[in-house]
């Protein structure tokens, strides 16, 4: 399949630079960097329909013949500008949930990455989007209040806008939380603290239009954020309380597992493990 001419690209070389071959050698590459960047381009605006449709950066990277982490290197632009670059490693989850915010940003024609897109994009996984979901809050209400407080001015594209200021704050935020609770990554945990609990960030506004408490926020994220509660869920230490599946109350010999808003008993991880095994679907 042929699609560059190349008679028509030296013609275009001498026309550019006709007064000699040094000169043309020098439009020529210009010319060969213009068709690159253009090449980079194309690929990232088909690796983007790819992701939309739902497609795992292993699969798009084994389709290039390179890694998952070099594709996503390549082309996840909104998440290669927000990562927190730090010393603090990023999760899946949230480099997953950045790729979605920069999605919504250019769903919405907006012509930067905002705190409110972030905040939608915290709903695809990981524990802030249990958290929210605990409370009550859903994607959908929330996506639907930013498009009212901060609607998009321009088209829909394809390729995410670069970030703001606000969402590279919020990003920094959470590597500092991170920091601040002792953790060796920045999880989405920590970026949900950053946006819900700076008063004038626009993920704050959101959440205020819909009413959403700020204290049950961070009630929720204090055993991801506090070093103490951070040693103690490292520790496999399980709070007070019951058995999410089970209703068995912890103590006199009975551990519990604390996970965001469950707990489970070991006997119960036991039972699931024989579940697991025997291929059962259901007890």
């Amino acid at each position: 399949m042929e699609i560059v001419d190349i008679g028509a690209l030296m013609a275009a070389v001498r026309a550019r630079a006709p007064d000699g071959p040094l000169d043309r050698v020098e439009a020529a590459m210009a010319a060969g960097e213009d068709l690159a960047s253009g090449g980079d381009e194309l690929i990232g605006r088909f690796v983007a329909e790819a992701r939309d449709a739902g497609c795992s950066w292993t699969e798009i990277g084994a389709r290039m013949g390179v890694s998952k982490q070099a594709a996503r290197q390549r082309f996840a632009q909104s998440t290669a500008v927000l990562v927190p670059d730090g010393g603090h490693k990023p999760r899946e989850r949230l480099l997953a949930c950045l790729e979605v915010a920069g999605r919504e940003a250019a769903a919405d024609g907006a012509a930067e990455v905002g705190a409110h897109h972030l905040l939608t994009g915290l709903f695809e996984e990981g524990v802030a989007a249990a958290i929210l979901e605990k409370l009550g809050v859903r994607a959908e209400a929330v996506r639907a209040a930013a498009r009212e407080l901060f609607p998009g001015a321009g088209q829909p594209s394809e390729l995410p806008p670069p970030q703001s200021a606000e969402a590279r704050d919020a990003v920094s935020g959470a590597e500092a939380l991170a920091r601040r609770g002792g953790c060796g990554y920045v999880g989405t945990e920590h970026l949900l603290g950053a946006l819900a609990l700076d008063p004038g960030s626009r993920a704050r506004r959101v959440l205020g239009s819909l009413q959403v408490s700020i204290p049950a926020i961070k009630e929720e994220l204090e055993c991801y954020l506090s070093p103490a509660r951070q040693r103690r869920r490292r520790r496999g230490k399980a709070a007070d309380g019951a058995c999410s599946f089970c209703g068995r109350p912890g103590g006199d010999g009975l551990r519990l597992i604390a996970g965001p808003g469950v707990r489970i008993c070991a006997e119960c991880v036991g039972l699931c493990n024989e579940i697991l095994a025997g291929g059962a679907a259901s007890l």
